[in-house]
């Protein structure tokens, strides 16, 4: 069965604890009225919102959209973290509205019945924050598939989320970079956590 988006391959991922101590029937919603994409203005994270369109279109499932924004510090002289200063962090704040109205426009958001937000904190932990407090039925997230020392030291958001998150998680690898890195084609695969 071909994807509903060229160039991406999604993989439907069942975590969180109260995924686990429910069977995986009871944890599929029998329709899927409210898809959440968190993005951080990756390519990755780019195909993940396209595939989540495709599906919000054909499920009739309003769409969400949030970039979790996490608090940078600035390391000032002797090696002191600092917060930011007011100044540059609304600007970044402001810059990162203008990059989600991008993704899901003024159009978009009334088709989708859409939301955009910024949320501040923890990335995996706010993500599943939001889909608690906002009745989220399906997070579609990106994912590098970074293997080996690489997934060691970059961590994985999209794991850590598939663990933690409340509802079914789905996946979705940017197969276009991926298979410059690679010769063999990239396939969706189904893990249960």
């Amino acid at each position: 069965m071909p994807h509903p988006v060229p160039g991406t391959a999604p993989a439907l991922e069942y975590g969180g604890a109260r995924n686990r101590a429910n069977s995986k029937k009871a944890d599929m919603a029998p329709n899927v009225t409210r898809i959440l994409v968190p993005t951080d203005f990756s390519d990755t994270a780019d195909a993940a919102l396209a595939y989540a369109k495709t599906l919000a279109g054909q499920l009739n499932a309003s769409l969400h959209l949030i970039h979790v924004f996490v608090d940078p510090y600035a390391v000032a002289p002797f090696g002191v973290e600092t917060p930011m200063e007011p100044e540059l962090r609304k600007r970044t704040l402001e810059d990162a509205r203008a990059c989600l109205l991008k993704r899901l426009d003024a159009q978009e958001e009334q088709r989708f019945r859409g939301t955009r937000a910024i949320v501040t904190g923890l990335t995996a932990k706010q993500i599943a924050t939001y889909a608690v407090d906002h009745t989220i039925d399906l997070i579609v997230i990106g994912t590098h598939g970074r293997r080996g020392v690489a997934h060691l030291l970059l961590g994985s958001v999209a794991g850590h989320v598939v663990r933690i998150a409340p509802c079914p998680v789905l996946t979705v690898r940017n197969t276009r970079s991926a298979a410059s890195k690679r010769t063999q084609p990239t396939t969706a695969t189904t893990r249960v956590a």
